[in-house]
């Protein structure tokens, strides 16, 4: 049973004054490097290089860097001496994406403080197979998955205690969030109740399946699932009823965001206009990536960043707005 939290809500609505409004840039510049971290494949033993990028909020004479026009990033910029240690996000990309798939929500949040580390999926990725329709390697990716997520926690968390790193003691291990999209939000589901360090899960447009139901039934930390209204790839029903199931399970509140008019690409930066949710009106892209970095911004900083000037933003709105619907499970 879902109770109606807010229909229709403003994307700016709600929210102290005091925080810096989630659904526009934070306060600090953005930064990004890339790091390899090396496990062995949970199927095969071999090597499964995981070149991970790394956004974070970045020293103030970083303004006046470039951008990397892919990583939306100022590449080895300083990291800011402000908030440590500072709240951690892992992101896991969707079937046949890339870990920069959605970088108007990886650098969106280091701008407000968060470090977001985005691993490859090797063998699932858009230089392995796109699109990715192997039933043998997507079963290989599923169960790789969640251990390339906990590993690359380890390692990052692991440069706190490494002086010759940047993130040397800068890193909070007792404020992480995981989030994902598409097949990144099937891990979502998968890995949080198996590794308790996350604090809290985003999972958009997650592909729902038996596996994921009944990894949803061990959910026990706050969690938001996003999903657009026109998806035909991971269809919105199916986020309906894992809010349900995640609904039965203590730890919440559980939220599910839904753009009526938002296809499966919503939550991605490019729209490929063959995909439902990329045609002339539908929901246009900025105004997509705006209510997404809005309500996840507001989320992670609620319950991983531990700040609770952001929760008025996923309270109900004093007027409509037809874009977005929010529900929490009852």
């Amino acid at each position: 049973m879902l109770a109606v939290v807010a229909l229709f809500l403003v994307a700016c609505g709600g929210g102290s004054e005091e925080v810096a409004p989630p659904d526009q840039e934070g306060p600090f510049p953005v930064g990004v490097t890339t790091i390899t971290f090396e496990r062995n494949s949970s199927t095969t033993g071999e090597p499964r290089p995981l070149e991970t990028v790394i956004w974070y909020p970045a020293v103030e004479s970083a303004r006046d860097g470039a951008l990397d026009p892919t990583l939306k990033g100022v590449v080895d910029a300083g990291l800011t001496d402000e908030g440590r240690p500072l709240p951690v996000v892992i992101f896991s990309h969707g079937s046949g994406g890339v870990p920069w798939q959605s970088t108007f929500l990886t650098a969106h949040l280091a701008s407000h403080g968060f470090v977001v580390a985005a691993p490859p999926h090797p063998g699932n990725t858009t230089f392995d197979c796109f699109p990715c329709r192997d039933g043998a390697g997507l079963l290989d990716s599923a169960l790789n998955r969640p251990d390339d997520i906990s590993f690359t926690l380890d390692s990052l968390l692991a440069l706190n205690d490494d002086s010759e790193s940047m993130f040397f003691g800068a890193l909070d291990p007792e404020r992480v969030g995981m989030s994902g999209h598409s097949f990144g939000g099937f891990t979502t589901i998968l890995v949080v109740p198996r590794d308790h360090r996350f604090r809290a899960a985003l999972a958009m447009a997650p592909a729902v399946l038996p596996i994921v139901t009944n990894a949803a039934r061990e959910l026990e930390v706050p969690t938001l699932i996003m999903s657009g209204g026109l998806d035909d790839v991971t269809p919105p029903e199916g986020q309906i009823r894992l809010l349900e199931v995640i609904g039965e399970v203590d730890g919440g509140p559980d939220l599910l965001v839904t753009l009526p008019r938002g296809g499966h690409l919503a939550f991605a930066d490019p729209c490929v206009p063959t995909f439902a949710g990329c045609m002339e009106g539908d929901l246009s892209q900025p105004r997509a990536h705006e209510l997404v970095n809005l309500y996840a911004t507001a989320f992670l900083k609620t319950y991983v960043a531990l700040d609770e000037g952001y929760a008025s933003f996923l309270e109900p709105a004093a007027s409509a707005n037809a874009d977005v619907v929010l529900v929490e499970a009852d």
